[in-house]
């Protein structure tokens, strides 16, 4: 295109402006030799490209039999050539080699499962959530049921044994029974350790679990993922058909449990299998009954840590902090962690149970622990206030037994009776307990009474006014006594 557009670019500065194939040369800063061969073209034509004699080249057709013939390697090809003859480069054979060699595809064998026999587990990446004021990654649990390919999918925030184990429940509860195996990867809540040669090495918990429920657990060849390809296909589907565009910013996880619920039975078990040509659902129905039926009691879950309650009467876990009583600040205890819940004992007692966050640096107490320590307080507060009364002497001490017999709550009474201390001081406060104590008059309210009246201020006599004439006539008036004024 560029070689073109220059051709047209001499042709127009030639005819238009008039200008020699040297002045065209000097304009575009191009040989005299190339605008005089554009010019002597009325039509443009790309130059032919020469062909460069390779030394690979008598060799291409042995090469092209050699492989169809077996899959050699590259070095392999390299050695034969070299006895026959061939003294050019080893990377430009390599090259050709990986332009002719015949595209391999990998086969694969079609498995059937009988039904009931196989389910297949596997976690998938959802992006993230938000938790609080922290976003948080997001994955969800799948199993599938290899014969009738029946669906389960719940979201959870961390891919550890707890959630490993309750997913495993929930998707038994759900299908109402349990297969005779369940193939999984090699992720770390499932296998302890594994390697290409022998046998791979169940985790303790996993195989307890297995145990409960009666299914063998088949792990998965060290990077062959295809060996459970029922459930990598169910995962592929589960993103196209429910995660696709999906906001999952304005979303809960309990809001996104019951949106995938909703999913499952409406629309991914219903659907017409592209295999089967029938929907889970429809072949599930002959699957069922051979499924083993769930065990009597579901299986605990619940992972064991072992922590020490702080001062502040907390445990801690994964940053955030959850209350206890008060009495057990101090002591070990040891935390059931839950997907939803942490359970808190202490020697086998239950103590305390709090719904587990998945926040970051935040306290959790319950109104119960707090109210404990304020009653503490609170008591402690009334001892000091009582031992500041009885100090006031013999009467404090009796008017305080006169308060018991008579009054339901002494203890404000006592401590009312001390904040007129502040007022009108010890010795007005002791003189009136006195005479509360000797008038039977037992409370706060008498004494501020007596208080009040022993301080109040009278005022002299003023004269009288009024306001009618009428009630000068009910005026008395005493005479006068006169003998004072016969004393000598």
């Amino acid at each position: 295109m560029k070689r073109y557009s220059r051709h047209l670019q001499i042709h127009q500065l030639a005819e238009d402006e008039k200008l020699s194939a040297k002045q065209i040369a000097a304009r575009l800063k191009i040989s005299i030799k190339t605008v005089t061969r554009h010019l002597n073209m009325e039509r443009y034509s790309p130059p032919k490209e020469r062909r460069v004699s390779r030394k690979i080249d008598p060799y291409k057709d042995r090469i092209k039999r050699l492989l169809e013939r077996y899959d050699y390697t590259a070095a392999q090809i390299f050695r034969m050539l070299r006895e026959e003859g061939y003294r050019g480069c080893e990377s430009v054979l390599r090259d050709y080699v990986s332009q002719v060699r015949p595209k391999r595809q990998r086969a694969y064998l079609t498995l059937n499962f009988d039904p009931g026999s196989s389910a297949q587990v596997d976690f998938a990446e959802c992006g993230l959530i938000n938790v609080g004021e922290t976003r948080r990654k997001l994955y969800a649990f799948v199993m599938t049921l290899c014969h009738s390919r029946m669906v389960f999918v719940k979201f959870i925030m961390r891919q550890n044994m707890e959630h490993f184990l309750a997913c495993h429940r929930e998707a038994f509860e759900y299908f109402k029974g349990v297969t005779g195996e369940v193939m999984v990867d090699n992720c770390k809540v499932a296998v302890k350790s594994s390697s290409s040669f022998g046998t791979p090495l169940v985790n303790d918990r996993y195989a307890d679990c297995a145990a409960h429920y009666g299914f063998k657990v088949v792990p998965c060849s060290v990077r062959k993922p295809y060996e459970k390809g029922r459930v990598e296909r169910s995962i592929g589907y589960f993103k196209k058909s429910f995660l696709n565009g999906l906001d999952r910013d304005n979303l809960s996880l309990t809001a996104l449990n019951h949106g995938v619920r909703q999913w499952m039975e409406n629309v991914a078990n219903v659907r017409i299998h592209g295999t089967t040509n029938k929907s889970p659902l429809e072949m599930f129905e002959a699957e069922s009954a051979t499924l083993q039926p769930l065990p009597l009691f579901p299986y605990d879950c619940g992972v064991i840590v072992r922590t020490r309650v702080n001062k502040q009467y907390r445990v801690v876990f994964e940053s955030n902090k959850y209350s206890v009583p008060p009495e057990f600040a101090g002591r070990r205890v040891e935390l059931g962690i839950y997907p939803e819940a942490i359970v808190i004992r202490c020697d086998a007692r239950l103590i305390a149970e709090h719904a587990r966050s998945y926040d970051h640096n935040r306290d959790y107490g319950l109104p119960e622990h707090d109210k404990v320590l304020i009653e503490q307080r609170r008591k402690a507060k009334q001892g000091i206030i009582m031992k500041q009364f009885m100090e006031l002497g013999p009467a404090a001490e009796t008017y305080y037994q006169g308060i018991r017999t008579r009054r339901l709550n002494p203890a404000t009474h006592i401590r009312k009776i001390m904040a007129l201390l502040s007022i009108y001081g010890s010795d007005d406060v002791i003189r009136a307990l006195e005479d509360g104590a000797e008038a039977g008059a037992f409370g706060s309210d008498y004494i501020a009474n007596i208080l009040e009246a022993r301080h109040r201020v009278s005022l002299r006599p003023g004269p009288l006014h009024l306001s009618r004439k009428s009630d000068y006539l009910d005026l008395e008036i005493q005479a006068p006594d006169m003998d004072a004024y016969d004393v000598n």
